[in-house]
């Protein structure tokens, strides 16, 4: 597996445990143990993925960076159009 592939999967990985938090919190808003997981891993998620754009551009228009580059997501190959 490639650098970017095995950072991709990180992302991908953090962003579900997120997202599994988030669906647990919907049903129990007042577990504070939900919360500090779902914050730990939203932070983990956010420096994932930058380090993840900052070595092979954006995932997403959250990740542009259009002061720095224009808008030149266009130019690069989708994460999912990349071989291992």
């Amino acid at each position: 597996m490639t650098e970017r592939s095995e950072m991709l999967k990180k992302v991908q990985q953090l962003n579900f445990v997120m997202i599994d938090a988030g669906l647990f919190l919907n049903n129990q808003p007042e577990s504070p143990a939900a919360l500090e997981l779902f914050r730990k891993y939203q932070e983990l998620h956010r420096k994932a993925k930058m380090e993840y754009e900052e070595a092979f551009g954006p995932l997403d228009y959250d990740g542009i960076r259009t002061e720095r580059d224009g808008w030149s997501w266009i130019h690069r190959p989708w994460p999912w159009e990349v071989e291992d």
